[in-house]
């Protein structure tokens, strides 16, 4: 069998792969196996396809489904700035078509992440690894990989579009979308025969590289633990015993980081609680996409570095335009939502070698290590420092279209340049130790979610005891010596408190629509400038109209 226009492989994504690639791009046209696999290396560039494409997939368009259509983020109107045809308020108001790009990434994202691992396993299927100098093992051990990220992409498709079509070969024939129950299934398989056969983790804070090993039985609780939003049953249960599995060490040797900023830091691929996470490093496999999104036009002169950013995605507001915390919904507000007392609830400051405090930009923008470097307005505010508010309004236009704050209005459409609180999940260094950037991985699964998700199991079974002492295991770190005022209790912990917890632990993680949904959430709470439309056939995104004209065997799914 020949390999075809395998183009632009790349042979490193070392981080992802085998220690000795390198990061170089090297191009490959008509090639046959006796030609192109005749060294353990180009075994690994086949291999990383399908990783290197979930790199990218972990970021920019699927997080925008996961966290702006939600209580937790979102990207208002800037002046003339980020209107863009209005497909940011699509996304906040539920109102997104099959025709929005968004949705057709994603789409396209998952088809291609399933098409490129299901390429890859046939290619590495004909290959004598004995022949090269691997042996079989490591084959199976491929092969498995193969199959959990599969696994991965279908669910994600499962989690943003329900049943999608189902290939076991880069050979099959267009395929009609499989049922929901029948993904499902699919997923389940998967999981079920290839974490057996992977590689256990038994160092404690060893190394994460991108492989999945065997902890990725996570992905398995993640299916049992959303099972009621896509088959319509309850299978908390399975997925409670796989998280105390889990936690119990059955699955390799994992526990709580110590710090909040573990899991989060420079060198968090040795945090001992990452269990699945995109390697990055500068310089050569950067996961950076959110940056300029994220932040202020002039940020670079807070933090003390040379990126400008676009000026975009802001937590949801708290606040409404004369200060006053919004009380009349119970999700949202986020940033309200973190105790005073919370370390991560400082404003961020790199506080030199590696080290750093602080989650949140927030309040007067001048560098606190170099108040002569000052993030300045570029637009409402030119040449003012920028004072970023827990707000969303026009308050450069009081005194000429307003006659006072009180006239405010707090809208997608009423942004300006300071608005909003902006999350530093990714540290970021300043010029000084600029080899730094873009060193922290991005922690795709960490054991954190682990206890959460048995927590949420342990509510749900109606033992609340249980399920608060789970989730102040993983609170105690985030105050200082440990002394939460605010701990999770059998009498306080409801589905909100839930909700809340994992808000403030997993803010920005790209999770939140699929949690909201998991409670029935998603379509009928308001929160910030969100009426709920009550239509759960918004709980899917549609099949782009691109991918039915492609293949006319897929229908669409209700309501588009």
């Amino acid at each position: 069998m020949k390999l075809k226009h395998i183009i632009a492989v790349t042979v490193g994504a070392a981080a992802l792969c085998a220690p000795s690639c390198d990061l170089d791009e090297k191009f490959y046209s008509e090639v046959t196996p006796d030609t192109f696999f005749t060294s353990p290396e180009s075994t690994y560039a086949v291999l990383c396809r399908p990783f290197t494409h979930w790199k990218w997939y972990i970021g920019a368009d699927r997080w925008y489904l996961q966290e702006l259509t939600t209580d937790e983020m979102v990207c208002p109107k800037r002046g003339s700035d980020w209107y863009n045809s209005g497909e940011y308020y699509r996304l906040h108001y539920h109102t997104w078509s099959p025709d929005d790009r968004f949705v057709v990434n994603t789409y396209d994202g998952t088809t291609g992440g399933i098409s490129r691992a299901l390429e890859a396993k046939s290619d590495l299927q004909g290959v004598d690894y004995n022949a090269i100098g691997l042996n079989d093992a490591v084959k199976a051990d491929h092969i498995n990989q193969l199959n959990a990220i599969t696994a991965y992409f279908y669910m994600r498709g499962l989690d943003y579009f329900g049943g999608m079509p189902i290939y076991y070969s880069v050979d099959d024939d267009l395929c009609a979308r499989s049922t929901a129950r029948e993904t499902y299934a699919h997923i389940e398989t998967l999981l079920k025969d290839a974490i057996p056969a992977l590689s256990k983790k038994t160092t404690l804070g060893a190394s994460e590289d991108g492989y999945i090993k065997q902890a990725a039985a996570a992905l398995l609780a993640q299916l049992y633990f959303n099972a009621v939003a896509y088959i319509g049953e309850e299978h908390f249960d399975e997925c409670a015993e796989i998280c105390r599995d889990i936690i119990g060490g059955v699955y390799g040797t994992y526990e709580l980081d110590k710090t909040w900023y573990g899991p989060h830091c420079f060198d968090n691929n040795t945090s001992p609680e990452v269990i699945w996470t995109v390697p990055s490093e500068n310089s050569k496999v950067e996961w950076n996409w959110y940056f300029k999104y994220f932040y202020h036009y002039s940020s670079y002169e807070y933090f003390g570095i040379e990126t400008a950013g676009y000026n975009g995605f802001m937590l949801t507001p708290s606040l409404d335009p004369q200060g006053r915390y919004y009380t009349q919904w119970k999700l949202g507000n986020p940033y309200q939502k973190f105790n005073d007392k919370d370390l991560r609830k400082k404003p961020y400051r790199y506080l030199g070698s590696r080290k750093y405090e602080g989650m949140f930009l927030v309040g007067d923008q001048t560098n606190p290590n170099n108040p002569s470097q000052q993030c300045l307005g570029q637009k409402e505010y030119s040449g003012k420092v920028i004072n970023l508010v827990d707000q969303v309004a026009r308050f450069s236009e009081v005194g000429t279209k307003y006659n006072s704050v009180a006239e405010l209005t707090s809208t997608m459409a009423d942004g300006e340049e300071n608005s909003g609180v902006r999350l530093v999940k990714a540290p970021q260094p300043n010029l000084d130790d600029k080899l730094l950037r873009w060193n922290p991985d991005c922690p795709v699964i960490r054991l954190s979610e682990i206890y959460y998700m048995l927590a949420e199991c342990e509510l749900r079974a109606g033992d609340k005891k249980t399920a608060a002492g789970l989730i102040n295991q993983v609170r105690g770190r985030n105050f200082e010596g440990g002394a939460d005022p605010n701990p999770v209790t059998a009498d306080n912990l409801d589905e909100y408190r839930m909700l809340d917890e994992w808000m403030i632990e997993f803010l920005g993680e790209g999770r939140r629509r699929t949690d909201l949904i998991r409670w029935d959430k998603f379509v009928t709470e308001s929160w910030w400038d969100h009426t709920p439309l009550n239509d759960k056939n918004k709980n899917l995104f549609p099949i782009p109209n691109s991918a039915i004209s492609a293949n006319n065997l897929i229908e669409q799914n209700p309501g588009y």
